[in-house]
């Protein structure tokens, strides 16, 4: 495989993606559909640039490689200067350009959870007669667990990332989790990299990869738990390339905690060949999976059935409150009925793909390849074909296995910056390109590194710069669909719904805590739900969106929430 031939066919998957992108989005339509209209189809023309400078460059007399060696030997020895500065830079992009704001309710729950957790507690408390104004009907029991009779609310996913978040919300820096998770994960592609390639460049093109790939970056100023799922894949991962008792035990903590970050199937589906691996190994295949399984078993026990089993007591107690019990049934009975309530509600999201999941497979590849570096998946699958070193082997079935396994999800993933679903299992690629781009320098030398460097830092500053201007702008026309801003000690927010995904901005404290809270008050319904909440509020201004009502005199303009 030469560079010239690479780069051909990066250019007709560019090419696909385009045609592809065309045929199917739908600008203003379901979000994942038309961010790939709107985004998607920007950054493939980007990317189509892109190669072909890399293309003019590979028709040239290369100079010399000393240049090169150097950038990437010293990629890697300022790795931690690096690390730091990716930190702050994702910091700023979380205030700056994602208004430290979670965009979906995916994020939102987890934000939501994490102040519960932060302020001691389990779950909020929100009036039970406002429950369809604090949180929209279609989000209840969703995205956010609500009894209807005590008031209680609570995230719907399982607690590891909020838990995670709980920190970073008691310092009041909540902005500043993702970017510390990226920043690890930074570090951690490199140290395998390191280990698993006989080359002192490997790790160099391994961070400059993840560095030069949005998908990587952008995710870092996002309240997703994406970047959580990829640093503790990561983790479990390099915990197990050189498997001893208690690094075995290490990693089903790590493995564990991944598991019940949010819901436990992509780290299963990440997980499945190692776990495969380390019991087929001969005379300690049982050892093996009995040192990871003492790590699994207390994270799993305790944050992800206990978690379950929490949450549907907590729903219950609404049955408690409002009937006569004349017999209370066997406990063992009992417990019985909520695990299997709980196994059927982990089986029920599994169908068998047709038509639409097929497309959406397809759309999600085409932001795979599009929120990458150039050449990156290519390089990926250019290193890891045929390689014998289990590491390299392992991550790439892992890679596998997690885009596959998706097949058997009937949703298209909504909301989300690049490819989400495959986010847990995309640490693997840099590696695996890393290991791509030793193999095609050492067949060619300069005349392929040369391109491959220069379109990778040209990426870095391009792609990125992009893909964070389209997440900022995308924000704040989010953001404007929001009733007028008034400075106020107190102020309540009537928002009509109207808009496009406006209703995920209807976000509150868990406890309606702070000097604004916002319900969703259909334009008809808005003087009544004013008085009923707070009759001495009076109206501060209005617009298409809705109403802001406060307990002060004139409004002042106010830029922030």
């Amino acid at each position: 495989m030469t560079f010239r031939r690479l780069s051909l066919a990066a250019l007709g998957l560019t090419a696909l993606a385009i045609a592809f992108i065309l045929a199917n989005a739908e600008p203003y339509g379901r979000i994942f559909w038309h961010l790939l209209s709107t985004h998607d189809l920007a950054a493939a023309w980007l990317m189509l640039s892109i190669l072909v400078l890399g293309q003019w460059l590979g028709s040239r007399n290369p100079a010399h490689g000393a240049w090169m060696e150097r950038l990437l030997l010293g990629l890697d020895r300022q790795r931690h200067a690096l690390a730091l500065g990716l930190w702050l830079a994702l910091c700023a992009g979380s205030l700056w350009v994602y208004h430290d704001q979670p965009l979906s309710m995916d994020e939102y729950a987890a934000a939501f959870q994490a102040k519960v957790f932060a302020a001691g507690a389990m779950h909020g408390q929100f009036p039970p007669e406002l429950l369809d104004q604090l949180i929209p009907a279609g989000f209840q029991n969703h995205f956010l667990m609500v009894n209807r009779h005590t008031g209680a609310v609570f995230s719907a996913y399982w607690p590891g990332f909020a838990i995670l978040l709980t920190p970073f919300e008691w310092l009041g820096i909540p902005w500043a989790c993702n970017p510390t998770l990226v920043a690890a994960s930074f570090l951690l592609v490199g140290r395998i990299a390191r280990e698993l390639i006989a080359s002192p460049l490997a790790a160099g093109w391994a961070l400059l990869f993840a560095l030069a790939s949005p998908a990587f970056v952008a995710n870092g100023i996002t309240y997703y738990s994406m970047p959580a799922h990829l640093l503790f894949n990561l983790g479990f991962a390099w915990l197990l390339l050189a498997p001893s008792p208690w690094r075995l035990f290490l990693a089903g903590l790590v493995g564990g905690f991944a598991l019940v970050l949010h819901n436990p199937f992509p780290h299963t589906v990440f997980a499945l060949p190692w776990i495969i691996w380390l019991g087929g190994r001969r005379g300690a295949g049982l050892r093996n999976l009995a040192w990871l399984g003492a790590g699994y078993l207390p994270m799993v026990l305790v944050l992800g059935v206990g978690w379950s089993l929490w949450q549907q007591q907590a729903l219950r107690e609404s049955a408690a409150a409002t009937t006569v019990v004349h017999a209370a049934p066997a406990a063992a009975a009992d417990w019985a009925q909520r695990a299997g309530a709980l196994v059927s509600g982990l089986l029920r999201f599994f169908r068998w793909p047709d038509d639409t999941i097929l497309y959406a497979r397809l759309g999600g590849l085409a932001k795979l390849w599009l929120w990458a570096s150039p050449l990156l998946l290519l390089l990926a699958w250019f290193g890891g074909r045929a390689e014998r070193t289990i590491g390299i082997r392992l991550l790439g079935a892992s890679a596998l296995l997690t885009f596959f396994a998706y097949f058997t999800i009937p949703f298209d993933q909504g909301h989300g910056w690049g490819y989400r679903y495959f986010h847990p299992a995309w640490g693997a690629l840099p590696v695996l390109a890393a290991l791509g781009a030793v193999k095609l320098s050492a067949a060619e030398g300069p005349r392929a590194a040369q391109p491959l460097l220069v379109l990778t830092l040209v990426s870095l500053v391009a792609a990125n710069g992009l893909r964070l201007t389209q997440m900022g702008v995308f924000m704040a026309d989010h953001l404007a669909q929001f009733p007028p801003r008034v400075q106020a000690g107190q102020r309540s927010v009537l928002h009509n719904g109207r808009g496009y995904y406006a209703r995920d901005l209807i976000q509150n404290d868990p406890w309606l805590r702070g000097r604004e809270i916002i319900f969703l008050a259909p334009s008809d319904k808005e003087r009544e739900m004013a008085r009923r909440h707070n009759p001495q509020q009076s109206l501060a201004g209005r617009n298409r969106f809705g109403a802001t009502y406060t307990d002060e005199g004139a409004p002042v303009a106010d830029s922030g929430r």
